[in-house]
């Protein structure tokens, strides 16, 4: 009997690697293959390698998995491995990255895309003083062409760029007769008709943000209605990669390679921002009205910097810098004690009407069952919308419930406390259906005798529910209430929908408000803090995030399975 068993065991496992199944499996295994060698390509070849290594890393798990017969077993694991590594390790890892970063607005670029946007800066490097004849025309659908002839400028007739545009070797130009003369230019060049003088005065507004790129590639820029100017240009940076140094050709400097961005050496104070003197983790050095180590960026904002590891940066900011620790420290408290009080509101009400619908002398249980689920099945961001207009000061309807009874309004949410206790109160809206179905589940669990027990014992209504029910309940709900407790700390559709954080916090240089949690802080300080896009910052204060969250849980998992030991016992 055993060895007839063993050899349809046998069988099947043949089967599984052989014939119609191993055709089917290396076929989808082969299309996988295809569409991640692409993807893996793409990303080499965007310069996106910690992406295309994990990759390839999935590439070969697949094929490991999948076409080896001996590794049956894991084939079940490697969809879920091959997910968690692009959508949970990967980011953990990256953003982890990030903090360690100077990644900000003015840091974004790397340091080759950074060189390459500062030698495409050109500069005006002399004007010749020369000036000449400018003559006008114009076409039926507005599209202006300048004629120019001077001492040293041969008649030349092309379509002008704007000042703001780069400047380059002319390449739409027009034929010129060669009996051309200043005082009787040609009626008409290529459709294009001569304008008078009215019509010239016409398009001066156009004119004087015009100029027209001479095929020996000098410039001219219209002087008058009737003239020009010849001027001359050229890069204004150039980078020497011997002695990784950028020669600014406008100001006569070269300045060294540093941190994210070129310092210069030998600066007028007057030339350099106050604020990027001033700033405490400013590197300038200044004496005599002369200053060293001054960033590009404290001569021109506009002149970008590159990403660069600085460590932990960052984080000693969030752990020394006033400006920064203060704010921080007060949300993260408010954090906890929402994300805390969330949970206990929301468990409180739902155990507590759980525990009502039990009662046998409840009629109508299945209509209240149905009402308490309404919340639940509404969209959240709808719920909060309707709450926000419900606790306006002005319009709001709880504001005129409470004054139908006397009482005065309450600025719900314009005043500090008010906004916190609005924050709970809608979140324990929100939250409390959920509650109610695990309670309700969970109850029905556990054993009568036990609660009938307990009874007999002598025990009243409230000791019952300590010593019995509430030890039992917790068993089966608290890994749901530790997952309560991450998805509160971390509630931005909330906080963003319900107050935007606020009512502002006064007394601090960056954005806070008296409801804002880590992430809304984050969002805010990244976003709107008056320094532009801060990335590094921000995700060392996710990586901050994560790290509460994940020692919370492992804590709250211990307590549950000392929970489940009494429960064994």
């Amino acid at each position: 009997m055993d060895s007839a068993r063993n050899t349809r065991l046998l069988r099947r496992r043949l089967q599984r690697s052989t014939g119609r199944a191993l055709v089917v499996r290396t076929a989808a295994v082969a299309l996988f293959d295809a569409m991640g060698v692409y993807a893996l390509v793409s990303f080499a070849g965007n310069g996106t390698l910690s992406v295309a290594a994990l990759m390839a890393f999935a590439l070969a798990l697949v094929n490991w998995a999948y076409l080896s017969p001996r590794t049956q077993g894991a084939r079940w694991l490697t969809p879920g491995l091959v997910l968690m590594a692009f959508f949970v390790v990967y980011p953990v890892l990256y953003t982890s990255y990030v903090s360690l970063t100077n990644w900000q607005t003015g840091n974004i670029l790397t340091k080759d895309q950074a060189i390459e946007q500062l030698e495409q800066r050109r500069v005006r490097t002399g004007e010749s003083g020369e000036s000449g004849d400018l003559i006008v025309y114009r076409n039926g659908a507005d599209d202006l062409v300048l004629l120019v002839v001077g001492e040293t400028v041969e008649a030349f007739a092309g379509v002008p760029r704007s000042s703001d545009d780069e400047p380059g070797a002319a390449t739409a130009a027009f034929a010129v007769p060669a009996d051309f003369e200043p005082e009787a230019p040609p009626e008409e060049i290529e459709g294009y008709e001569l304008l008078s003088g009215l019509g010239v005065t016409a398009v001066a507004g156009r004119l004087q943000d015009l100029e027209l790129d001479l095929p020996d590639g000098r410039s001219v820029v219209v002087e008058t209605l009737t003239s020009f100017r010849v001027t001359t240009g050229g890069k204004r940076f150039a980078y020497d990669p011997a002695t990784d140094t950028m020669f600014d050709a406008q100001q006569g400097r070269r300045c060294a390679a540093g941190t994210g961005t070129f310092y210069c050496d030998d600066v007028p104070e007057t030339d350099v921002a106050r604020i990027a003197i001033i700033a405490k983790d400013s590197t300038i050095r200044c004496s005599g009205g002369i200053c060293d180590r001054v960033p590009l960026f404290a001569l021109d904002p506009s002149l970008t910097g590159w990403r660069d590891l600085i460590g932990f940066d960052n984080y000693i900011d969030l752990a020394q810098e006033e400006r920064i620790r203060s704010p921080f420290l007060r949300v993260l408290i408010w954090n906890i004690a929402f994300a805390v009080g969330s949970v206990l509101l929301t468990f409180a009400v739902g155990l507590g009407l759980a525990m009502l619908m039990q009662r046998e002398e409840m009629r109508f249980r299945g209509f209240y069952r149905s009402i308490f689920i309404i919340p639940y099945a509404v969209p959240g961001f709808l719920s909060i919308l309707v709450w926000r207009g419900l606790l306006s000061t002005e319009f709001g309807k709880v504001n005129e419930l409470l004054n139908a009874f006397g009482l005065p309004d309450v600025a719900w949410l314009s005043g500090n406390y008010q906004a916190m206790a609005a924050v709970l109160l809608v979140n324990t809206w929100l939250g409390f259906p959920y509650m109610f179905l695990i309670s309700s589940g969970a109850l029905t669990s556990i054993p009568t005798e036990l609660i009938e027990a307990a009874r007999v014992d002598g025990a009243g209504p409230f000791r019952r529910f300590r010593e019995v029910v509430l030890p039992l309940l917790l068993v089966s709900t608290a890994p749901l209430l530790i997952g309560a407790f991450a998805f509160n700390f971390n509630n931005f559709l909330l906080i963003f929908l319900l107050t935007g954080g606020g009512p502002p916090l006064a007394g601090y240089d960056v954005p806070v408000g008296s409801t804002d949690l880590l992430i809304s802080f984050t969002f805010g300080l990244a976003q709107s803090s008056g320094r532009g896009q801060q990335f590094g910052l921000a995700s060392a204060i996710i990586v901050v995030i994560f790290l509460v969250l994940a020692i919370t849980s492992a804590l709250s998992f211990r307590l549950t399975k000392k929970l489940e030991e009494i429960y064994d016992r």
